[in-house]
């Protein structure tokens, strides 16, 4: 009997090139090209009436895809859904079955790695569809859909700006960055004292000494200061030491011999960290590689559609025996039998919440690729490389290490010096642990040292010393966070960070997440109003709630109504505050360090304070919350208030009136007039950077625009004016852009004659309205693929990718770095506009 015709679909182009190459013809392997239905964008789209029942729409684009797919369906005879072994992947094949309607058998094929084995052995232990992971995938879209969509129009009327948006896990998200940022503001910063040897030993090799206890009492450290508050929490007899007090030790203890009286030796051992998860891969990658959360997701992706690793979204931190058998075998082939662990070591997960039945993070297959070997370049490289280790690394020996400590007397004063060495690197030779590659060199090396030896003073110095602000969350740290409280899951942790981030609801500051005006003024305002909601408990209770609905043990309907209904439901908690009279309230933000009398409000354009005549001063843009005092404020006040002393500059062009200079939200502008017939003009750049703003003859020939230039052949009026992108002619519907960096030369000159030729003359193929950009000259030629061009270009947003005539965005990282955009390689280039269109 001949092998059934089968149709196989995945979500990706990458992998089901990968998959086919273990199958054989009587096979077709088909990408769906990610999700295929969800939920229109432009309404809620949930019946709350009919037990929250969703209106799905087929993906914009997705039309022709489907139509592919069903024609390749009439020719199976059986159908095998093969997308991601987790909820979503569960989802998607869902969604493909409500869609494709198929009449033959179907099943689901799942797979952790993408190997020759693990493909043919999926094809012969397929499973039904588990609808209890479906419901609990629907159950986090659709109430994820119920808290944007109630909260966010909410935000955009209480704080005057449509650009917000509210998200269940975003928000505790932001709330985490914000109560951080509000702990170093409140900080109590302080200085101590204390007292550094320099001392030779019997060799003359140098070492440090730190003075620890004057005349029998303990010396203030940073152990003694409260590291959230920063006040200083010493015991009773503590010596705390100020400038003149540490000095004047110094000063007496210069003559003083230097004398050993003890020493001590501790060993201790550092046993490696557990394989990785989808968290600590994300924590680790963006220490590391310097990277983010996001990018480490995508290149995470790619390598395990290529067949490099194994899955990559997972909780697990265990390994396969097969796994744990390959991590073995080349730990021995590398490093030899001594640096293996005694026995195999297996892990077990320490969260209660870990789901999918998937292994850690690991290389693919029954014995790794070498990296080496691998034929990968860059990041690629990078990140297999940082998986490989960390899972040979699991399956090495114990590092054994000492730490020694002596004791020096010098008079009253007490001395401390201490060393650690590596007494066998064990693991440590493949992956280091530390948040950089420190290398096994680098552990500070006390030199030799005797009892009773006295060691040559070299140096000896007071130390001033400053309580250490409490650390503002990295990428690394608020998905350590983000994991330690259970909020969230792993695989959604890059997506919160990207979104807060594109919502400039925190800004990076070198690798920190620094919040702005705009995120406190969010967070403040969902604290207040809707305190449940954005609750570290109830989150987190709302994610053991979904793993519930995942076992079969909660009903999808009765989760979501208890969120959304009743009397503290999210819609009960809504409807009252709308009908509250609270918008000046939610918009001004409460700062302990800013006084009352000057406070800092947020609106469309971002955050202000009001002078007393009732103009509104933006504040710099590079400004945060934790970044300034309230003398900043006030100085800027006072700027402002020499500033928006009004300055005339003669009758205008259109009623005599007088121009005023005035200055806004946008920067100076000239005004004629008063109230809402009032004319006004921006001060160009050029115009401000050359001094010329109180020329009162330039000021008036803006005003007077826009420009008539006659009629054409028809008696349709001719203007010349400026926009929001330019200078530009118009004639009816027609429009073309004048010169943007003539200093305007061409608006004030062009006559009826050259406008009309201009008029004439096509405009680029497919037509552009006014405010379009025109194609930008490549930067860079990065190769083909399907046999279109791929180049580097640079536009208003950033630089971007085009590929062919399609434009394709870039990842974050490279929109506003030219040397990262610029260093783009083709193989990279060719991914990104894969990636986009299986999106």
């Amino acid at each position: 009997m001949s092998e059934p015709n089968t149709l196989i679909i995945v979500e990706s182009p990458t992998k089901a090139k990968t998959i086919t190459k273990f199958l054989p013809k009587t096979y077709t392997v088909v990408a769906s090209n990610g999700h295929v239905r969800d939920l229109p964008e432009d309404r809620m789209a949930i019946d709350v009436e009919r037990d929250f029942a969703a209106e799905y729409v087929l993906v914009k684009g997705k039309q022709r895809l489907i139509g592919e797919l069903k024609k390749e369906l009439k020719k199976a005879d059986r159908l095998l859904l093969a997308t991601d072994e987790d909820r979503e992947g569960e989802s998607i094949s869902w969604h493909l079955l409500e869609v494709l309607e198929p009449k033959i058998p179907y099943r689901r094929m799942v797979f952790h790695e993408i190997t020759k084995k693990a493909i043919v052995n999926a094809l012969e232990t397929g499973r039904d569809l588990d609808e209890n992971l479906v419901h609990a995938q629907e159950g986090r879209r659709l109430v994820d859909r119920l808290y944007g969509y109630t909260l966010s129009p909410t935000l955009w009327k209480k704080l005057s700006n449509k650009k917000l948006s509210a998200g269940r896990v975003q928000s505790v998200g932001l709330r985490l960055a914000v109560d951080r940022e509000r702990l170093r503001i409140a900080f109590e910063q302080n200085t101590y004292w204390d007292a550094s040897a320099e001392l030779a030993n019997a060799k003359g090799e140098l070492f440090e000494a730190k003075l620890v206890t004057y005349q029998d009492r303990a010396i203030a450290s940073s152990r003694d200061f409260d590291a959230a508050t920063g006040r200083y929490k010493g015991k009773e007899g503590t010596l705390r030491l100020g400038e003149e007090e540490a000095r004047a030790i110094v000063k007496e203890l210069q003559g003083e011999e230097f004398v050993v009286t003890a020493i001590e030796r501790k060993p201790f051992i550092t046993r490696p960290s557990i394989p990785f998860t989808t968290s600590t891969l994300q924590q680790d990658a963006t220490r590391k590689l310097r990277i983010s959360a996001s990018e480490v997701m995508r290149i995470a992706q790619r390598l395990y559609e290529s067949g490099y690793i194994t899955y990559m979204r997972t909780d697990s931190p265990s390994l396969s025996r097969e796994g744990t058998m390959a991590a073995r075998a080349q730990v021995e082939e590398l490093y030899g039998t001594e640096y293996l662990s005694p026995k195999a070591r297996y892990f077990k997960s320490k969260s209660s919440q870990a789901q999918e039945a998937h292994e850690a993070i690991r290389p693919a297959g029954d014995a790794f690729v070498h990296p080496e070997d691998t034929r990968l370049a860059g990041r690629e490289l990078a990140l297999y490389e940082l998986i490989w280790k960390r899972t040979l690394a699991c399956q090495m020996a114990d590092a054994q290490k000492a730490t020694t400590t002596a004791t020096i007397e010098a008079g009253a004063g007490t001395f401390s010096a201490s060393g650690t060495e590596v007494v066998f690197p064990g693991f440590i030779r493949a992956y280091v642990e530390e948040a950089e590659d420190n290398g096994i060199d680098k552990d500070k090396i006390l030199p030799r040292l005797s009892e009773g030896e006295v060691c040559p003073l070299k140096n000896l110095e007071a130390v001033e010393h400053r309580t250490r602000l409490p650390a503002r969350y990295t990428e690394a740290s608020l998905v350590q966070e983000l994991e330690k409280r259970g909020i969230g899951r792993p695989s959604t942790y890059a997506t919160i960070i990207k979104t807060l981030l594109d919502r400039t609801y925190v800004v990076k500051e070198g690798n920190a997440l620094v919040p702005t005006f705009i995120g406190f003024g969010v967070c403040q305002f969902l604290e207040t109003n809707f305190e449940q909601f954005i609750d570290y408990d109830f989150t987190v209770r709302m994610e053991e709630d979904l793993d519930r609905i995942a076992e079969g043990a909660l009903k999808k309907e009765t989760f979501l109504k208890e969120f959304f209904l009743g009397e503290n439901g999210l819609m009960e908690r809504n409807r009252q505050q709308l009908t509250l009279d609270n918008k000046s309230e939610s918009k001004t933000l409460n700062l302990r360090h800013i006084d009352e009398a000057n406070p800092i409000m947020i609106g469309p354009y971002g955050p202000y304070v009001a002078l007393e005549d009732g103009q509104l001063l933006s504040l710099p843009y590079e400004w945060t919350p934790g970044s300034i005092t309230d003398a900043d404020v006030k100085t800027l006040i006072a700027n402002g208030k020499r500033q928006a002393e009004v300055k005339t500059l003669g009758p205008g062009p259109n009623a005599g009136e007088p121009i005023r200079l005035l200055s806004g939200r946008f920067g100076p502008y000239w005004q004629e007039g008063e109230g809402k017939d009032a004319k006004r003009a921006s001060v160009p750049t050029w115009v401000l950077e050359g001094g010329q703003e109180e020329d009162g003859a330039i000021a008036t020939r803006y005003l007077s625009l826009p420009r008539s230039l006659g009629k054409d052949k028809d008696g349709v009026e001719v203007v010349a004016t400026k926009g929001k992108y330019g200078p530009y002619i118009s004639c009816g519907d027609k429009t073309r852009r004048l010169n943007r960096t003539d200093k305007d030369r061409q608006l004030f000159n062009i006559t009826l004659e050259e406008a009309l030729e201009l008029l004439s003359k096509e405009e680029a193929k497919g037509g552009r309205k006014r405010g379009a950009r025109t194609a930008s000259v490549p930067l860079k030629e990065l190769g083909e693929l399907d046999g279109k061009k791929i180049a580097l270009h640079n536009g208003r947003y950033g630089f971007y990718l085009k590929h062919g005539a399609s434009n394709i965005a870039l990842p974050d990282e490279y929109k506003k770095d030219e040397e990262k955009a610029l260093s783009l390689r083709p193989e990279e280039a060719r991914r990104i506009v894969e990636e986009k269109q299986s999106s």
